[in-house]
């Protein structure tokens, strides 16, 4: 963000200065281990931590904080800001800058692929225009508004993943934040714990459109049904993309080099260009054909675009391909739901393998009363190239025994409560050849059975 001082910070943020408000701060933590010289330490109060607890920590460091609780003893040179909420006054800060600092904000969201897609519209558009992105997944109340308020001065696109578990959620965001353009990936049956229908998922979405900025664009994957019921009523610009419906930016001659990426024409606006998505997956491509659409919306050349697509590279664990040991591992451990697995299955059903085809499938959560049915489904279209099926979890027994039904011999089917019995697993059973996929909700930490495997080297 633009340097501040705490006084001017104290303004944006509905507060009050009680120390140094001459002192000028240039960023914002929330984590006192992430503080810095010229950081703001914002003390919010969450469901496990207090922050205030780590007040004292972080001005060891930090040029001051952000407190609803003022400490007893200011060290001095240190700016503090009283206010009665520090959840609030982040949010309030984060709307100032997006009020006072001009710059395009993207909104990224949908049921699948939010962060990979966010990822490569910063990558496209960075080639041309100042760009600045959200960090991580960070897309929640508290997240949005912590990378919306350290954007830097003279940005040019902003771009920010909004996701959610309930209705209302993204509305939030949506009016706190105000997108210039909407992006919507795909609507799937996902947090169904918290929704009755899909029919209620498309409905939150809708949400992010609903409250765009006057005059506010959005972009919407035309091979996906409710994404396209939402957009519907939108009577502002749009535009559309698709691998296989009639759309704005359209993907033809799609050929997949298995783990090494797909090979693909963008026919758009009169014209074709080839290009090389160095990510495996239609999954992935349809994740860049909606950045191509963004990008191209925001006045990114296709030059530009081209350029830039060679540099796309995979979200953190959403889909890294690892050597290990003569194998290699296809990390896909951040999140799971029924689509994205049966998306990667496919995938490690057509890839190129010298030995054998091993899906270590985790637990999908989220997925309310039908979980087991979700789950059985998805071990019973079980591709038949899948040499092994290690379920982990508790619900990936019903992955097992799907699979089971299916006619794979039970000789075939492991399972562990686990990832790190997955990990000791897979280090006595992995051979010269193997190919293997791990994928599961990030609430399992299939991660970390890849990081015990890395850590092997």
């Amino acid at each position: 963000m633009p340097a501040l001082t705490y006084e001017r910070l104290a303004s944006m943020a509905g507060g009050a200065v009680v120390a140094g408000g001459d002192v000028v701060c240039d960023s914002v933590v929330i984590d006192n281990r992430e503080a810095r010289a010229g950081s703001a330490f914002f003390a919010i109060r969450g469901d496990k931590h207090d922050g205030h607890a780590f007040v004292a920590t972080a001005l060891e460091i930090a040029s001051g904080a952000v407190v609803s609780s003022v400490p007893d003893k200011i060290p001095a040179g240190k700016g503090i800001v009283r206010v009665d909420d520090t959840t609030e006054a982040l949010q309030r800060l984060a709307s100032a800058v997006r009020r006072d600092f001009r710059f395009t904000l993207v909104g990224v969201t949908g049921s699948a692929g939010k962060t990979t897609t966010k990822e490569m519209i910063a990558t496209l558009c960075a080639s041309e225009k100042k760009t600045w992105k959200s960090w991580g997944n960070f897309n929640n109340h508290i997240g949005c508004p912590l990378c919306l308020a350290n954007t830097p001065e003279g940005t040019d696109i902003v771009v920010s993943e909004m996701g959610m578990s309930a209705r209302g959620e993204i509305e939030f965001l949506a009016k706190l934040t105000q997108p210039d353009v909407g992006v919507y990936t795909t609507i799937r049956p996902v947090h169904l714990e918290y929704f009755e229908s899909i029919d209620g998922i498309a409905a939150a979405k809708r949400e992010l459109l609903e409250n765009l900025a006057p005059g506010g664009s959005v972009v919407l994957n035309a091979d996906d049904s409710k994404v396209m019921e939402i957009g519907r009523a939108f009577a502002g610009p749009r535009a559309t993309y698709a691998l296989v419906a009639p759309a704005d930016y359209r993907a033809r001659d799609i050929r997949g080099r298995g783990l090494f990426g797909t090979s693909f024409r963008v026919e758009a606006e009169g014209s074709s260009h080839e290009l090389e998505l160095p990510m495996p997956g239609l999954h992935n491509l349809e994740n860049l054909m909606a950045a191509i659409a963004t990008a191209r919306l925001l006045g990114i050349s296709w030059s530009g675009i081209a350029g830039a697509v060679a540099d796309v590279k995979p979200a953190y664990h959403r889909g890294i391909v690892i050597p290990w040991h003569g194998a290699t591992l296809y990390d896909d451990t951040y999140n799971s739901n029924p689509w994205a697995l049966a998306r990667t299955l496919d995938l490690l059903s057509k890839a190129e393998c010298s030995g054998r085809r091993i899906a270590v499938v985790g637990d999908m959560l989220e997925l309310g009363p039908e979980e087991k049915t979700f789950h059985f489904e998805a071990g019973r279209t079980m591709p038949r190239e899948v040499d092994i099926v290690a379920g982990v979890g508790r619900r990936a027994k019903f992955i097992l025994d799907g699979a089971r039904s299916a006619g794979f011999a039970s000789g075939a089917l492991v399972h562990f409560d686990d990832a790190l019995g997955v990990a000791h697993w897979l280090r006595e059973t992995i051979r010269e050849g193997d190919l293997v996929m791990l994928k599961a909700s990030r609430g399992i930490g299939l991660d970390r059975a890849v990081t015990a495997l890395e850590e092997e080297g």
